[in-house]
């Protein structure tokens, strides 16, 4: 009996990958929902520095304080410039702010998935043949 199906690398090393896999599937559910931002938060929040590897919430941590922060300010500074009506309301900027991090959020998570992929924690396609008694 031959079976298609996804797998996931390293599953023998560390069993958070089938928790990452859920974390995915509830990411794709919750995209372009309130819950995306809970939704990626907390699969940022599953992702652990692996003691005798990858240091993977360290480099997670260093994008989100660097790159992605500043992303976010230059967005930000880029409306106000060309927004300057708006930006003297307190409840525009809130909103504007609550978009970039929508947007943020979907930098993150596809930093994240890059992040594991690049590191051998991906999924990868095989069959797999399983014994079946008679």
């Amino acid at each position: 009996m031959s079976e298609e199906s996804h797998h996931v690398a390293w599953a023998d090393r560390i069993g958070l990958n089938k928790q990452w896999a859920r974390d995915i599937q509830t990411c794709g559910d919750a995209f372009g929902s309130d819950m995306y931002l809970v939704a990626v938060r907390r699969f940022k929040n599953d992702i652990p520095d692996i003691k005798s590897g990858p240091q993977l919430k360290t480099k997670i941590k260093e994008f989100e304080e660097g790159e992605l922060n500043e992303f976010k300010k230059i967005l930000l500074y880029e409306w106000k410039k060309n927004f300057e009506q708006e930006a003297k309301n307190e409840s525009f900027v809130a909103q504007k702010q609550d978009e970039i991090n929508m947007y943020a959020a979907e930098e993150l998570y596809k930093y994240i998935i890059q992040m594991l992929e690049d590191h051998g924690f991906g999924f990868y396609e095989a069959n797999i043949e399983t014994d079946t008694m008679e």
